[in-house]
């Protein structure tokens, strides 16, 4: 009886050889100038030395006077390049780019407070707009930072009970006005005492905010936020 690993090697050969003859015909290229790739598939060495380090908490975190995080950082600052991937990963179904940001994000922060976790929380979508997307970005860059931390991601101790209106032009009360509520901890679920929570950018707050108070109310001792950039004016310098 056949057991399929009679053809895997020549199945393997076949498929390297249709993705050379891809690679060919339409040869592949930095999504944010066109060059040849020369860091990653999709990125080349010049546009990622072109990210800011920002490496610091948010300015927003100042309206959050009560926020229940432990510490909070995020690592670039959002300029066109990172907005260039991560408009990719959310809407050309690059789930790769996430996956591979988030291991830089992990490498950047394997020795730090953050990594000394017990758990990563990617932020959770509602299931009518994961079902649309078919992934969530932040699982994602989650998973990308679990290879380097060797910490689990846990994607079911929380859920988005509500589907909440899209955040992009609400003001900073608004934001909270419109999260407020949005998340459960799933019945049964066994926290531990750590938690990492992770989402792609750190705009207000409001989101991440949210999901903290309700992991401190279920009971976490420490909650860390780590996010992989912040919309703000200045970096700090250049990686």
């Amino acid at each position: 009886m056949p057991t399929g690993k009679v053809f895997s090697r020549p199945a393997r050969k076949v498929t390297n050889f249709l993705n050379s003859l891809i690679d060919w015909i339409y040869p592949p290229q930095c999504t944010c100038c066109g060059k040849e790739p020369d860091l990653c598939p999709f990125l080349c060495k010049e546009c990622y030395q072109k990210l800011l380090l920002f490496d610091n908490t948010p300015d927003s975190i100042v309206y959050h006077k009560d926020h229940p995080a432990d510490r909070v950082k995020a690592m670039f600052y959002f300029d066109e390049i990172l907005q260039q991937l991560i408009h990719d990963i959310k809407y050309r179904d690059a789930s790769y780019v996430a996956n591979y940001l988030g291991r830089k994000v992990g490498e950047y922060y394997k020795l730090s407070e953050f990594s000394q976790c017990d758990a990563i929380l990617p932020v959770p979508l509602f299931s009518v707009r994961k079902r649309e997307r078919t992934y969530n970005q932040a699982t994602c860059l989650a998973k990308g930072i679990s290879k380097e931390w060797g910490i689990p991601v846990e994607e079911r101790w929380v859920k988005r009970c509500r589907n909440t209106n899209t955040q992009t032009k609400l003001n900073k009360e608004e934001r909270r006005k419109n999260i407020e509520g949005a998340f459960i901890v799933r019945k049964k679920s066994i926290l531990p005492e750590h938690i990492c929570i992770i989402d792609d950018v750190f705009t207000t707050g409001a989101t991440t905010m949210e999901m903290a108070r309700t992991l401190k109310k279920a009971g976490v001792k420490e909650i860390s936020i780590l996010c992989l950039a912040t919309p703000l004016r200045e970096g700090k310098r250049k990686i």
